[in-house]
């Protein structure tokens, strides 16, 4: 028996892996008469689908360059989602950028449930005092240096 560890395989390539028969593109069908497949109807064929209700929404501006929101929105199919969204200017083009997370009603539960316990980690282990020091510091210092923007 050795006791020199096997080197691990090197996983295949994306190419080299061919996708099971169920994955795998079916070919339409057609009719016994030949002719062209009927075609699905789709709710994007009758226009673009509307844009959701906004049933609540509240934000607030950091103390730095970002803005944070939450939305809760009301889909077409009256299902209800949560929109949180980070917003930062970008300094040198001006341009807004966002990164949004879209949590839908089925979630709710456990995404809250996942909220309270990192509120609790962050409630029982706070930053500790010299670096929350250093943050006020920096940006006091870039409060004074951008005229409290």
């Amino acid at each position: 028996m050795s006791t020199a560890l096997a080197r691990p395989r090197p996983l295949p390539s994306a190419r080299a892996v061919e996708k099971p028969e169920s994955m795998r593109a079916k070919p339409a069908s057609t009719s016994s008469g030949g002719s062209a497949p009927a075609q699905r109807k789709s709710s994007t064929q009758t226009g673009p689908k509307p844009e959701p209700k906004i049933l609540f929404q509240k934000y607030f501006k950091s103390v730095g360059p970002r803005t944070y929101a939450a939305q809760v929105k009301e889909a077409g199919n009256g299902n209800h989602f949560l929109v949180l969204t980070e917003g930062k200017r970008d300094d040198k083009t001006g341009d807004l950028r966002r990164i949004s997370l879209l949590v839908f009603s089925e979630d709710f539960p456990a995404f809250f449930e996942l909220v309270e316990q990192a509120q609790q980690f962050i409630a029982a282990n706070p930053v500790p005092q010299e670096v929350r020091k250093k943050r006020e510091e920096f940006w006091s210092k870039q409060q004074r240096a951008t005229g409290g923007r």
